[in-house]
């Protein structure tokens, strides 16, 4: 039975666990990646992605607030094959952002060399909330987001006015804006995880949260974006880790010291989560052919330390590959994966359990 339940959100933590989905990792590295391409522009490919991103978001909220990937009424060659995109665009993407956050955790709040450290201790954590599956992970957000948002705010009200619109301008929409967006895929389309989650409750109907997620999602991650280049214009090349570096920029600094590390600190509550999604989502596509949860939860997890520890000694590796032709399975997952399940509902979506009073039956 619990199997069953483990996976059963409410739409409000639906549109959180897509806000943390989507925001954490696009205001570490990639601003300063989007910027050696496009420069000034890099804004303009951040907001292309984003909107295209907030259509597959819909289109995953109305899948799962009728059935789940797993239960989804189509031909089962057809679901079979995305449950393998995901799962497999899932575990490439987990493992590109688990070699960030160690890298990170490296180079910002410790000495260079203690990543391994940092990887041991992430691993068991990723265990235990993959396998308590999604509705645990997504009542963790609930209370995380608190204080990411008191942070947000902190930082907002007291940011000091240290950028120029010149380094906005002048704003064209040219071919390494293309390039930009196409070359960094792999960051974006952030909501196939949520596939594997159904959306529960009176209110399921209620699109308002998602859309207010959206919205902030949008603000979050462009206004970064130009914020970060009103900063450091053409400079930005050279500048990692964009959400800490804007941070200290703030007026309590001079009284108080750096109050960077509010900001260091909440990022990291959202890496833990955005991790834990994305490895909850491959343990769901494989739960589909073998079950066994909390034995998957460990399995995925250690290769994902082993694969780590191999691969996070030279991040350039994990970088290429993710930048390679591998950047593409994100279209096929993030894309047109909702866009496909979304028409098998309506489509094949019409019969009803009337016994249980679901629209789908759960199978494996």
């Amino acid at each position: 039975m619990r199997d069953k339940i483990s996976n059963k959100i409410y739409t409000g933590q639906f549109a959180i666990l897509a806000f943390i989905s989507s925001v954490c990792f696009k205001v570490v590295m990639l601003p300063q990646y989007l910027t050696a391409i496009a420069g000034r522009n890099a804004w303009l490919a951040m907001m292309t992605l984003v909107l295209a991103d907030g259509a597959a978001l819909f289109c995953v909220y109305a899948v799962t607030s009728r059935t789940d990937l797993r239960a989804l009424p189509a031909p089962v060659p057809l679901k079979r094959l995305m449950i393998v995109i995901v799962g497999l665009t899932c575990f490439a993407k987990l493992v590109l952002f688990t070699g960030e956050t160690t890298a990170y955790c490296s180079t910002t709040l410790f000495d260079e060399g203690l990543w391994r450290l940092i990887l041991a201790g992430l691993v068991p954590t990723l265990v235990y909330l993959t396998a308590k599956g999604g509705n645990v992970l997504a009542r963790t957000a609930q209370i995380v987001v608190w204080f990411v948002a008191a942070v947000v705010i902190l930082n907002v009200v007291f940011a000091e006015n240290t950028g120029s619109i010149k380094n906005v301008l002048p704003i064209s929409y040219d071919a390494k804006v293309v390039f930009a967006c196409d070359k960094y895929l792999a960051w974006f389309g952030d909501f196939s995880p949520l596939l594997f989650y159904s959306v529960t409750g009176k209110k399921k109907k209620n699109i308002m949260p998602v859309l207010i997620s959206y919205i902030i999602i949008f603000v979050c991650t462009v206004g970064v974006m130009l914020a970060f280049t009103a900063v450091y214009g053409g400079g930005g090349v050279l500048v990692a880790n964009a959400f800490n570096k804007l941070a200290i920029f703030n007026k309590l600094s001079t009284l108080l010291g750096t109050v960077d590390f509010t900001v260091v600190c909440a990022w990291l509550l959202l890496a833990v989560i955005k991790l834990a999604l994305l490895s909850s989502a491959v343990v769901e596509s494989i739960y589909c052919f073998t079950g066994g949860r909390t034995v998957l939860s460990v399995l995925v997890c250690g290769v994902l330390g082993i694969v780590t520890f191999f691969a996070v000694g030279n991040q350039q590796t994990v970088y290429n590959a993710m930048t390679g032709y591998v950047r593409y399975m994100t279209i096929a997952a993030d894309y047109a994966v909702p866009f496909v399940a979304l028409a098998c509902v309506k489509a094949f979506g019409k019969r009803k359990d009337e016994a249980s009073g679901v629209l789908y039956e759960t199978s494996r």
